[in-house]
Order: C-alpha cells, then structure tokens, then sequence
C-alpha cells in the first residue's frame, strides 16, 4: 500500500487540520484509524505524528472521566493556529475527503448531536418539513421541505427520526457532488 503522505511536518499539519475540523474530543485510535482508511499515511507513520504533536503541546490530552479506558484529544490553541495557517499546503480535495470519512467514522453518539424535526401546516394547505442536526450547540444541518400531504410529512419526519445519519450523509454526499448513482 502506497501513502500519500511522507513529510512528517505535512502529516502533522494534516492531523491537525483534521481533529480541528472535526471539532470535539477524539480518540488517538479514532485519528489513525481514519487517516489510514484514507490511504494517508500508515497507522505507524500517524502514531509517530500525534505522538510527537503531543508532546510539542499542540494536542493536548484531556483528562479521562470514571470508567474510561481510553484518553480523548482535543487540538491546543497553538495546534489550531497551525492547522488554520498552514492547512491550505494540503490539496483540498484530500482535506475534504478525510473529513468525509471522519463523519462517516465517528458516531453521531460520539459526537453529541440532537435532532430536531416537526410538521407546520402552511396557508396554502401544505405542509413544512423541518430538519435539524445540532452538534455540541451548533447546527450542522438544517432543511425545510414543502410537500402536499399530512401524510407524506408524517413519513419524512418519522424517516429523519429514525436515521437521522443517514439522512446527513446523503445530505452531504449529494450537496459535495460524491454520489452518481441518482443521476444514472
């Protein structure tokens, strides 16, 4: 299997860039395992990295609550500084690519989202399908969509209820341009 990066500056700019991004605490194992899924760097190469991020204070690691066996980092304000100055060195399209897998990897669970959906009746006896996706305070998803039926809504929210996940990953799948399978 060929890497895609070799620079171990690059590599740590990259990790950086991507726990940023990410936005909350995460696991070492959780970093690695989505930067070797992506073909970036080998699971050694990116323990090597964070290690040393570690250590040079730019992720710093977050004391572990009762019955956690597994520590949590997050990116210090010096490691963002870095990631924000420096991550257009790497190709957008690998940055954009990681963080898609990176949400596909972590759990909305993981992550503390909360939904939100209802039905609102319209003047013109419609209905207003509204979905949201909030993560840590701050939504990520937010969609209103008019349809002619009680019942039709019924169903849209009762399916956003149940996988509201999927319902994000198709959001941005489609939005991002990654997915050709609708229009073939």
């Amino acid at each position: 299997m060929s890497n895609f990066m070799k620079d171990k500056n690059e590599i740590k700019i990259f990790i950086l860039y991507l726990m940023d991004r990410i936005g909350y605490p995460v696991k070492f194992g959780d970093v690695c395992s989505i930067l070797y899924q992506e073909n970036i760097v080998s699971y050694f190469e990116c323990g090597d990295c964070f290690t040393e991020l570690v250590d040079a204070h730019h992720i710093t690691e977050l004391p572990k609550e009762e019955g956690e066996e597994e520590s949590l980092y997050i990116v210090s304000s010096t490691g963002k500084t870095i990631a924000t100055e420096l991550c257009d060195t790497i190709a957008a399209s690998i940055r954009e690519s990681s963080y898609r897998s990176a949400i596909r990897h972590l759990s909305f669970e993981k992550r503390g989202a909360t939904t939100n959906s209802y039905i609102k009746e319209l003047d013109n006896g419609k209905y207003m399908v509204h979905c949201e996706i909030a993560e840590r305070g701050r939504k990520v998803l937010d969609i209103n969509v008019e349809v002619d039926s009680k019942l039709e809504a019924d169903r849209m929210v009762r399916n956003f209820n149940r996988r509201p996940e999927i319902v994000y990953r198709g959001t941005l799948a489609l939005v991002s341009g990654e997915t050709n399978y609708i229009f073939e």
